[in-house]
């Protein structure tokens, strides 16, 4: 079964979550189709201004450092091709997957690329933008979601900030069909998380990217086999938070989290 994986321009956390798909399935994605990472959102130095009060001034110098030593690893070609370190695009070319950078996925040359490498089953992992049902329609299997929350609860953006926020010990990561409300759809695969004492955010979207990958492997072998047994994500059980505010990323602080 072929699929086609839609996600964004990242290397610090996701191509840990990409790789380990592919690797899965040598010779089975049809393509990798990216949008702007969600740092970048509306443009750089909206961005900016969106993420510093969150992340904090080291915070964010720690996080443009983590970045700069990535893509030199990458450069140099110190993490092979599991996709540590490395850009998306040297991910997928490494694996000579077909590979496009996109502005809007609801654009012609988008749907152009995607016509020419067709797939079964779209794999989503942190895609940036909606995926409009005219593209879904696209891939006979549908198409399937992971998120790094123990749906439906923590529905939403940076579920691993408000589970610590919270004071959770544990998450989940969650595979779900892609649905045409955000973590709406029925629930495929859901492996608990554990959360340690000191845990950070940036600890825990690493444990959660990688027990992820490994969730979407089985769903989509899961998909191929006609295995699943879809739960409900029921809308009366949910829970969703949207991008912290200034104010509560200093209470985050207050109760003694870390971002890093």
């Amino acid at each position: 079964m072929r699929v086609a994986i839609f996600t964004q321009d990242e290397r610090l956390y996701l191509p840990r979550a990409v790789g380990q798909v592919i690797q899965a399935m040598p010779g089975d994605v049809s393509c990798v189709l990216l949008g702007a990472p969600m740092a970048t959102h509306g443009g750089k130095w909206k961005g900016l201004k969106r993420h510093l009060p969150v992340f904090g001034l080291i915070g964010a110098i720690k996080m443009g450092l983590r970045v700069v030593g990535a893509s030199l690893r990458g450069l140099l070609g110190l993490d092979g091709k599991l996709g540590l370190g490395m850009s998306m695009d040297h991910l997928a070319r490494a694996h000579g997957i077909p590979v496009k950078s996109v502005a809007k996925i609801k654009s012609p040359h988008t749907l152009k690329f995607l016509e020419e490498n067709p797939a079964d089953l779209l794999v989503s992992v942190s895609c940036p933008q909606i995926i409009p049902g005219s593209i879904l329609g696209m891939y006979p299997q549908g198409g399937i979601n992971v998120h790094s929350a123990p749906l439906p609860k923590y529905r939403g953006l940076m579920p691993g900030f408000w589970v610590l926020f919270h004071g959770e010990r544990e998450t989940a990561v969650t595979v779900h069909e892609l649905a045409e409300k955000l973590d709406n759809g029925r629930i495929l695969v859901q492996h608990s998380v554990p959360i340690e004492e000191d845990e950070t955010w940036s600890s825990l979207i690493k444990k959660t990217k990688l027990a992820g990958g490994g969730a979407l492997i089985e769903a989509i072998h899961g998909v191929r086999d006609g295995t699943l047994d879809p739960q409900p994500n029921r809308d009366e059980d949910s829970t969703y938070f949207s991008f912290p505010t200034a104010d509560e990323a200093k209470e985050f602080r207050r109760r003694g989290k870390r971002m890093f």
